[in-house]
């Protein structure tokens, strides 16, 4: 190889090339000729390089040259080489370049000596026939997971135009079956890293994916390599909506046919990337493509049921598909996929039947699908995620009135009750809810005190998470109210008293009041045993308590507890022990109407005891307090205080008392319209009459004419128009006894004529107030007529 004459080096080169052909001669040209061949693939004459790349070529599929060829300078050579003019000599350099890349070693010194630079330029300028192998080269270089930076660094040196164009030829020809074989391969590398992606779809080649998928149905090589490509692609978000008007979801859809097993998982793995996507979702749906999916969902392979699956998940998040999932057969199949063994495929079909249930106009039509029994079979289940899900059904559908006493019929609670026994607190709460809900269909009420449903709510009334409390809390309300069949009394036999006290030591004032409505429901009636057993259990102090809380329900819940417990006579008498009476005057100061009216009842139920309780209401300022509820605008809290003035007034310790602090205004204002307190309000205003005292005040203040309107309206309250005419007659008779004593005249007076003009002074005094009365009698008649009128 060192002589000078070129005919010499042609004839060496071309004997080298000839004994390659043998594989016995390659162990001697790697261990002494590699170097020289080397050389003489540099020559400038045509023959040489030729004859040099044969050898190369012939040299390069044995994976033993490859250390020496690479160290040696082989790859410049090569490179070199692929600029000859000879069409033949630049095949044999690139054929040899494709099999030195397919060497994973030296991949990295491949790139580092301008590999990709010298082929991404001879597949611009090269003819069609060379483009195949100059591909495969760098499909070759990219294939090694260990070197990632090789595929960033092929589109970077700017391969994607070359193997688009290369792709776009004639999709269709068979001849170019090769070359399109290696663009997939290398497209679907390429697309691995995920730098590359968004720039791969920027440039066009998912069109080009496509076509070629569609081209060539019956090559298994390509379809694997193009699902493999557009999966990677799909899983880049940015890329979603850029690919799906490419086509590429259609086209995964069509490679989910193929017969191979790998195209079929990465055609699901995409189809699984691109249904995730909140506006590809809706297209979805909206463009009539359910059905492939629902017979993803029926095939037997489980990656097509998990990639069903996963897009039902989706779809039912959007509220538009719900719609057509449930019109279109989806929400069958979902049912159907729930019972599947595989845990994802049931996971995700319970998440997307849970999506579905909780719209309130899909609901009859999922329970018509047999949505409960199933959810029944699937609450058995163990794993986490479906039994909250699961729960979730059952907590939406529970919030329809006529789904609840199915959900009792087809035997919903024992599921129930299981899924609040579960290890994941969503699920307890999903489950507590759908109890808390269920517990308020007034006809099973009793039946599902029945099934057991007492004993785990008050389990879950001790869990320390405070939004399980309360829907536990309010189911036992629930259960409590209305007085369904014994379920007071299981309450209390069960135990159920003493933890819904304890809530209201809760620092929560949301569990508090929770607490509070169970407790109120429970005592709200006439069984007294009720009462007593929130006494005994230790409630009243709790209840005091939270009289003084900042937060308004909970105050006037408790309120209205107190008022509830205090109609037992052994429970009043302790409240009035425990100093109730300061507490409820002391809101009778606020604003809110129904604090004041809760507040009045309280009041009513303490004086209604005869007078046991009027000493402890006076001292801590009840007096004032009645007063002040009778003058509030609303016509129950009047009620209540004219009943409480009433009874009070017919204690004459506290008659005059009354009238001192002003009770006779809001008194006479409520006889002077037809209103309900209006009786009560006559009652009390008749026992101050009969107090001397007051006559005078209430003369003043215009109670005559009021006790005339008693017993002058048309009433079927005899009774009460007895006594207004019996105050009158003692009003009438106080005025007698107050005229001056024309039997002891003085000494001045008697003379003729004295004792006539007193008498026409009296006679005119009695003409004068007769006239004011049919005056005022005449006013008050033309009012009533008046209101009458309106």
């Amino acid at each position: 190889m060192k002589h000078r004459h070129e005919e010499i080096h042609r004839e060496a080169s071309r004997t080298i090339a000839n004994l390659l052909s043998s594989f016995e001669h390659h162990t001697d040209m790697i261990a002494d000729g590699l170097p020289g061949l080397v050389h003489l693939g540099l020559s400038l004459d045509p023959e040489c390089q030729y004859n040099a790349a044969l050898a190369l070529r012939k040299l390069a599929p044995n994976f033993a040259s490859h250390r020496g060829l690479v160290y040696e300078g082989g790859l410049k050579t090569l490179f070199f080489l692929l600029h000859a003019k000879e069409l033949n000599t630049r095949r044999q350099s690139v054929l040899a370049l494709r099999d030195l890349a397919a060497n994973s070693e030296f991949r990295r010194i491949y790139v580092e000596e301008g590999g990709l630079k010298a082929l991404i330029t001879f597949l611009r300028d090269v003819d069609s026939s060379l483009q195949a192998p100059a591909v495969a080269a760098l499909r070759h270089l990219t294939s090694s997971a260990s070197h990632p930076e090789i595929k960033q660094q092929v589109v970077e040196e700017g391969a994607l135009r070359p193997v688009l164009r290369c792709m776009s030829m004639n999709p269709g020809a068979k001849g170019l079956r090769d070359l399109q074989c290696q663009c997939a391969g290398l497209v679907a590398n390429l697309s691995e890293h995920a730098v590359n992606q968004q720039k791969i779809v920027a440039e066009g080649l998912t069109g080009a994916l496509v076509a070629l998928a569609k081209a060539a149905p019956d090559s298994a090589e390509i379809l694997q390599d193009v699902s493999r490509a557009l999966a990677n692609l799909c899983s880049n978000e940015e890329n979603h909506l850029t690919v799906y008007k490419q086509g590429a979801l259609l086209c995964l859809i069509q490679l989910t046919e193929s017969a191979d097993d790998i195209t079929q998982r990465y055609a699901a793995m995409g189809l699984r990337f691109l249904s995730a996507n909140p506006t590809i979702r809706v297209y979805i749906v909206q463009e009539s493509l359910l059905q492939p999916f629902i017979k993803l969902a029926q095939s037997p392979l489980l990656d097509y049921q998990r990639t069903a699956a996963a897009a039902f998940s989706s779809f039912s998040l959007n509220e538009e598909n719900k719609l057509k999932l449930v019109r279109d057969g989806g929400l069958t199949q979902i049912l159907r996929c729930c019972a599947y063994d595989d845990l994802e495929v049931k996971r995700d079909c319970i998440f997307a039947l849970a999506n579905v249930a909780d719209s309130l106009e899909h609901q009859l039509d999922v329970v018509r699908e047999g949505a409960i029994s199933a959810m029944i079979n699937v609450g058995a289940h163990d794993d986490a995620r479906v039994q909250r899900d699961c729960a979730r059904v059952f907590a939406s559908l529970s919030i329809t009135n006529s789904i609840k006493p199915e959900l009792v019929r087809q035997g919903a609670l024992p599921s129930l009750f299981r899924l609040t026994r579960s290890l994941d607190v969503a699920t307890q709460r999903f489950a507590t809810l759908a109890i808390c809900n269920v517990a308020s269909s007034g006809d099973d009420k009793a039946f599902i005190v029945e099934q057991g449903a007492i004993r785990p709510l008050t389990h879950l009334i001790r869990f320390p998470d405070a939004q399980i409390q309360r829907y536990a809390a309010l189911a036992l309300a629930a259960l409590a109210l209305g007085g369904m069949g014994n379920n007071k009394l299981r309450l209390i036999e069960e135990g159920a008293v003493p933890p819904l006290i304890d809530l209201l030591r809760y620092p929560s004032a949301d569990v508090q009041l929770c607490g509070c409505l169970a407790l109120n429901a429970l005592t709200l009636g006439k069984q007294s045993v009720t009462k007593v057993s929130v006494m005994q259990s230790g409630g009243l102090l709790p209840l005091l308590a939270l009289l003084a809380s900042t937060d308004e329900e909970c105050v006037r819940c408790a309120l209205y507890c107190l008022g509830s417990l205090a109609e037992s006579k052994d429970v009043l008498q302790k409240l009035v022990e425990l100093g109730t009476l300061a507490h409820v005057i002391s809101l009778t100061k606020c604003i809110d109407t129904e604090t004041l009216r809760n507040c009045g009842y309280l009041l009513a139920l303490v004086v209604e005891q005869q007078t046991d309780y009027h000493d402890d209401l006076y001292r801590e300022g009840g007096l004032d307090a009645a007063i002040a509820l009778a003058c509030v605008e609303d016509m129950e809290c009047q009620e209540y205080a004219t009943f409480t003035l009433a009874h009070l007034a017919s204690n004459r310790e506290y008659q005059v008392r009354l009238v001192e602090r002003g009770a006779l205004r809001p008194l006479i204002a409520m006889m002077s319209v037809h209103a309900e307190p209006r009786h009560y309000a006559g009652l009390a205003l008749l026992k101050l009459a009969d107090n001397y005292e007051n006559h005078l005040r209430i003369a003043e203040e215009g109670g005559i004419q009021a006790l005339l309107r008693i017993a002058r309206a048309r009433s079927t309250d005899e009774e009460l128009q007895y006594k207004a005419s019996l105050s009158l007659g003692q009003l009438a008779s106080n005025a007698t006894r107050s005229l001056p004593n024309h039997t002891n005249l003085k000494t001045g007076d008697a003379v003729i004529g004295t004792s006539a003009n007193k008498m026409a002074q009296i006679t005119q005094t009695v003409a004068a107030k007769r006239a004011a009365k049919d005056k005022t009698t005449q006013y008050l008649d033309d009012k009533i007529a008046r209101e009458a009128n309106k």
